[in-house]
C-alpha cells in the first residue's frame, strides 16, 4: 500500500491503475490537488508577518475559494469512485477557508472521501482556529495525514512543520493522524512526540498499546544518507506498528513507487534485518489499520 500519493486534477483512472500495476501497489492513498493554482511555486509573493498579528486568513492565497476545494473534493471523489477497491481518496483541505468544517463533513459524508491532508503553511497546528477541524475529523471517524518537517515550495513554512507543534492533537484523544517523512531533518523529535503519545494512551488514558492514534508516514524526506538510520531508529523505539510506506509519486506516474518499494525493502531486509513480519506491517497491514480498511 503507497499512503502518500500526490494528483495535480488531470489524471485518469486508467493511468492510475496502470502505474499501480507495473509497481505492484495493490491500493493507493491519493490525495487530492490543493484548492489553488498559486501553490507551491514563488510566483505569487506572500505578505510579510507583521508583529503580533495572527489572523489566519492573511496568508490564504487569493485563488483558495471555496468553490475550488469543493472542486478538488469531487475530483477525487470520482477517482476513488472509479476503482473504490484500490483507491483511497483524501482531500488536501485549507483549513483557513471559513467553511473548512462544513466542507470536511460534506466531503466524507456525500462524497464518501476517506481522510484529509493538510500542510501548515503560515499556520501552526496548534492555532486555536484549527481546533474545529480537528473536532470534526474526529467525530467523523477518518485519520489526517500531516506534512511534517522541512518543507519545499512554500517560502519559509517549515517553522510551522516541526513535529513537536502536533502535540496538541493530545487533546483530541480519538483522532487518527500520520505525520509525513518522518519530520526530517527532526526525526528524533517525531520519534520522542510518538513516544510522548504511547505514554499518554497507555498511562493517562488507561487504552492498550493498539489504540496509539499517531502513527508515521516514512515517505521520503530523509536523504538516502540518512535514511537506514532513519528506520532503525524507528523500529527500535518500538514504532513497528505505526510506520506507513509511501512514496510522494505523482499519481500520473507510480511507475515510479517500484524504485521506492524495492529501496525500502531492501534496507528493511538486509541492512537492519527486519523480520518479513515486520516488513509487511510497514508496506501493508499497518496502513490497513490507519485506514480501518478490513479484508
Amino acid at each position: 500500500m503507497d499512503c502518500h500519493v500526490h494528483s495535480i486534477g488531470s489524471e485518469s483512472i486508467d493511468t492510475i491503475l496502470k502505474g499501480m500495476d507495473s509497481a505492484g501497489v495493490d491500493k493507493a492513498v491519493i490525495i487530492s490537488p490543493y484548492p489553488s493554482e498559486s501553490r507551491g511555486t514563488d510566483t505569487f509573493p506572500l505578505p510579510k508577518p507583521r508583529i503580533g498579528v495572527t489572523r489566519y486568513m492573511e496568508f490564504t492565497y487569493p485563488d483558495v475559494t471555496v468553490e475550488k476545494q469543493k472542486e478538488v473534493v469531487e475530483f477525487i471523489a470520482n477517482l476513488q469512485r472509479e476503482a473504490p477497491d484500490r483507491v483511497i481518496g483524501f482531500v488536501w483541505l485549507e483549513p483557513r477557508l471559513k467553511d473548512a468544517v462544513e466542507i470536511l463533513e460534506w466531503a466524507v459524508t456525500s462524497k464518501e472521501v476517506k481522510g484529509v491532508k493538510m500542510i501548515p503553511d503560515h499556520w501552526y497546528p496548534y492555532d486555536e482556529f484549527m481546533y474545529p477541524v480537528y473536532e470534526k475529523a474526529e467525530k467523523l471517524g477518518v485519520p489526517i495525514l500531516f506534512h511534517s518537517g522541512i518543507l519545499f515550495g512554500f517560502k519559509d513554512s517549515s517553522r510551522f512543520c516541526r513535529p513537536v507543534n502536533y502535540e496538541v492533537l493530545l487533546s483530541f484523544p480519538d483522532l487518527k493522524f500520520a505525520l509525513a517523512h518522518i519530520g526530517w531533518p527532526w526525526v528524533d523529535e517525531c520519534i520522542a512526540l510518538w513516544g510522548r503519545f504511547r505514554s499518554y494512551t497507555l498511562r493517562e488514558l488507561g487504552r492498550g498499546r493498539e489504540d496509539i492514534r499517531m502513527f508515521i508516514d516514512i515517505t521520503p524526506g530523509t536523504p538516502l544518507i540518512y535514511r537506514r538510520n532513519a528506520l532503525q531508529k524507528l523500529i527500535v523505539y518500538g514504532v513497528e506498528d505505526y510506520m506507513l510506506f509511501g512514496t510522494d509519486c505523482r499519481a500520473s506516474r507510480l511507475e515510479y513507487a517500484k524504485q521506492h518499494i524495492e529501496r525500502d525493502t531492501a534496507i528493511l531486509r538486509q541492512l537492519i534485518g527486519a523480520s518479513e513480519e515486520t516488513i509487511e506491517k510497514i508496506m501493508s497491514r499497518n496502513a490497513l489499520r490507519f485506514l480501518d480498511i478490513k479484508l
